[in-house]
């Protein structure tokens, strides 16, 4: 696996950055190794193919031998990792290159025009190539890295549900299928739970200050937070709710949410960093 998660305080911006970066450096070593095996690939191979869709976005296939049948013939399997990698490699020749390789729209790219940037490409500085590879803030490494911290420091089983099942809504918990279609501006999809203590968390890691992440996610926090004190005033049960937000940009609104949750709502709603979401937690269990 790429992801790596570490783990090495109650910090959370510390352990978020230390992960991103091993995470990068991981994404390297594996997708270093696909460029050479692409290259290896003969124009002519008869198991590569190329595909449009109807918005004409491309896919290239690549078929690799997968034992053999009873009567002798070779059995093949998509290659789904070399298959993948090709297709994003074309995917950027077609979004910076078009001018280098006369051409004008994706499906125009062809698999000698990957070839070809696998010639330099293999032979740049590992600086720049990891500039070609996954990026580790595309990967849910932060929010994975904020769920084991919350983990490792509070002995808790915390678990991740899946997108959707768990959303708050207009005074109520339910699958986001279950939402009417006027609540589902303000509605927010629950990114942890802590089943022993019912409580329901939200998490964020924010980008730098002035960036489009770090707006937008302050707005969502402060939808999550509205949705849960609605929640509660409708219920008027044990449920908790957490916000973990972790990243300078992000912390720097924590008295703003704080403030917002205010003291009606105090011992129902937490808004904090990792550290301060554990020690939370660490009291209520």
């Amino acid at each position: 696996m790429s992801k790596q998660i570490i783990i090495e305080g109650s910090s959370g911006i510390i352990n978020i950055r230390k992960s991103r970066q091993a995470t990068n450096d991981s994404n390297w070593k594996e997708d270093y190794k696909i460029w050479n095996k692409i290259n290896c690939i003969e124009l002519n191979n008869p198991h590569l193919s190329k595909s449009i869709n109807k918005q004409g976005k491309i896919k290239f296939k690549y078929l690799c031998e997968n034992g053999i049948t009873k009567t002798g013939i070779p059995k093949f399997k998509v290659d789904s990792d070399i298959s993948n990698v090709m297709t994003t490699l074309a995917q950027k020749i077609a979004n910076n290159n078009c001018l280098e390789y006369e051409i004008t729209y994706e499906d125009e790219v062809e698999f000698w025009m990957i070839k070809d940037m696998l010639n330099w490409l293999l032979s740049a500085p590992k600086s720049c190539q990891k500039y070609f590879c996954r990026n580790a803030s595309r990967q849910s490494v932060d929010e994975d890295v904020q769920l084991e911290m919350l983990r490792q420091f509070t002995g808790l089983k915390v678990e991740k549900p899946t997108n959707g099942t768990c959303t708050v809504a207009n005074g109520d918990i339910k699958h986001k299928n279950d939402i009417k279609a006027e609540d589902k501006q303000f509605a927010r999809s629950v990114d942890a739970y802590v089943s022993t203590l019912e409580a329901y968390g939200f998490l964020k890691q924010c980008g730098p200050i002035g960036s489009v992440t770090s707006t937008l996610q302050v707005g969502e926090t402060i939808s999550f937070i509205n949705e849960c004190k609605k929640y509660h005033d409708k219920h008027l049960d044990d449920k908790k709710f957490f916000v973990q937000v972790d990243g300078v940009a992000g912390e720097e609104h924590l008295p703003e949410l704080k403030k917002l949750i205010g003291n009606k709502y105090e011992d129902i709603i937490i808004a904090g960093n990792s550290k301060e979401i554990i020690d939370w937690l660490n009291t209520l269990k």
